[in-house]
């Protein structure tokens, strides 16, 4: 059960990360541009869920995502499908509790290159979309990777958004947060201490990296 837990975890974090940096790196492609409309409303949208509890965020997803929400009931008389309490469901809430973070993360990077290089690279001929590829992303590098890091993290540790939408089913949507408290609910105290040392062994890990992309010398 332990390792299907894990197994689940990685693959929702997995799919989660590639989603959340791939919105991320449009998201601040177009906003990063002056003449954006609606930057500030699309912004807001972004980074707020990192301000609702994840409980609330949980409760929006199955009002819109259900069978009776405006997309769950198009999947469902359209395809005869449904996202909540599948993998999807632990997906989609993994990516919204990230965005706010990965977003940041590579926001702050990419505004901090120095202008001067950019402005070096068009007076060359580059395309506004060849500086963003091929000088601006590659030296937001660090923050691209801390914003990886910690949306790892935060999505390796989502329980409470992930609970209301995805359940509790081992093997299918059991991550190893909603494992452990199935194993505290039933008292099996020898497995909630496994998936313990388990999530520090992991903590730790990811902490170290983290220690060590803040730290290190360009």
């Amino acid at each position: 059960m332990i390792i299907d837990a894990v197994y689940t975890s990685i693959k929702v974090v997995l799919i989660s990360l590639i989603i959340t940096l791939g919105i991320s790196i449009v998201a601040i492609k177009i906003l990063t541009r002056k003449t954006t409309k609606f930057k500030k409303i699309i912004e807001t949208f972004i980074i707020l869920p990192m301000f609702i509890p994840p409980s609330a965020i949980g409760y929006l997803i199955l009002i819109i995502c259900g069978k009776n929400g405006p997309i769950g009931k198009i999947l469902n008389e359209n395809f005869n499908t449904s996202i909540i309490f599948t993998l999807s469901a632990a997906v989609i809430a993994a990516v919204i509790v990230t965005l706010p973070i990965m977003y940041q993360s590579i926001k702050v990077a990419v505004l901090s290159v120095d202008k001067d290089v950019k402005d070096a690279a068009r007076a060359g001929g580059a395309s506004e979309f060849q500086v963003f590829i091929k000088i601006i992303l590659p030296l937001s590098r660090r923050g691209i990777l801390t914003g990886i890091l910690l949306s790892f993290a935060r999505a390796f540790g989502e329980f409470g958004a992930t609970i209301l939408v995805a359940g509790n089913i081992p093997g299918k949507t059991q991550t190893l947060p909603m494992s452990m408290y199935y194993a505290i609910e039933n008292n099996n105290n020898k497995e909630a201490v496994t998936i313990l040392i388990i999530v520090f062994i992991i903590a730790v890990f990811l902490m170290s990296l983290y220690s060590y992309l803040i730290n290190k010398e360009d």
